[in-house]
């Protein structure tokens, strides 16, 4: 049976959230854009990641990179407490961003964390969710700086503790297909902006056309081209919200030469306009930039 992979297409830079109780296994796998942190404060889950098992307890830290297939499974129906924390590199300090090879391209890792450091990084990980939940002034900065400590804490982590392996070898034809269409996301989430095609995929991983139109039908249930203004309308709606931009300018900038092709893309996806989605009172924002 084939296994479909979801794409998670979130707007904002930071994203946090906390579970606790019973949750069967994700029916999906899924990947993003964001690097994502796993906290399991209480609990036992399996973590599969790419096709290979890893078994995750209670205190133990998960880094995964953007771009790579995973999912969590339950194990014996055991309730438990986790944190999730997703996050883009555009939310760091370009000082900052060291850390995310060491921890994250690297990896993945599934770090237990020593006696001597479970409050620190308990607290750390708490006060991120409630300044999260709580949306008050100057909220960004400070949710920064309490995931660079949390960055920099396991990056000294890393240099201590060994990393758990994984508990089962990947697979066969299935793994081949997750493999190929996890790079091919990877290469149009960074390529979205060019003139991408099929015909270019095809060159570049030396594949055939059709039987890349038929990998994402088969892993993501979406066509090629659905998934491209999928990627390009989230990176234009950031942009409509975080800038004072203009539309045109946002149309080139995400890929489309054509203004108009843009605008029925983009009402398409969302309902709405370009004007009418940065007018709307739930996503205007009084600090954009240029």
């Amino acid at each position: 049976m084939i296994q479909k992979v979801s794409v998670s297409l979130r707007e904002q830079p930071f994203y946090i959230d906390r579970f606790i109780g019973h949750h069967p296994s994700m029916s999906t796998q899924h990947l993003h854009q964001d690097y994502e942190i796993y906290y399991l404060n209480e609990g036992e889950r399996i973590y599969v990641i790419n096709g290979e098992k890893y078994m995750v307890e209670n205190q133990n830290l998960v880094f995964i990179d953007k771009n790579v297939i995973h999912k969590t499974l339950g194990k014996n129906n055991q309730g438990y407490e986790r944190v999730v924390i997703n996050f883009r590199e555009c939310f760091l300090n370009s000082s900052e961003h060291h850390l995310l090879k060491q921890l994250f391209e690297k990896g993945p890792h599934v770090l237990p964390i020593p006696p001597n450091k479970k409050a620190l990084i308990n607290s750390i990980i708490m006060r991120l969710f409630e300044e999260y939940q709580m949306n008050l002034k100057e909220r960004d900065i400070y949710l920064r700086s309490l995931l660079s400590q949390l960055l920099i804490e396991s990056s000294r982590l890393l240099e201590v503790v060994s990393p758990k392996k994984t508990t089962k070898a990947p697979n066969n034809q299935q793994m081949t297909g997750r493999n190929e269409i996890g790079k091919i996301i990877t290469f149009i989430n960074k390529e979205y902006a060019t003139n991408i095609s099929l015909a270019l995929l095809a060159h570049h991983f030396h594949l055939n056309e059709q039987y890349i139109s038929r990998l994402f039908k088969k892993y993501t249930g979406c066509s090629f081209i659905d998934y491209l203004h999928a990627i390009r309308i989230n990176e234009a709606k950031r942009f409509l919200t975080e800038t004072t931009m203009k539309v045109n300018q946002i149309a080139n900038k995400v890929g489309y030469a054509n203004n108009v092709h843009f605008w029925r893309v983009f009402k398409k996806n969302t309902g709405v306009s370009p004007y009418q989605y940065r007018l709307s009172p739930k996503h205007a924002k009084t600090n954009m930039k240029s």
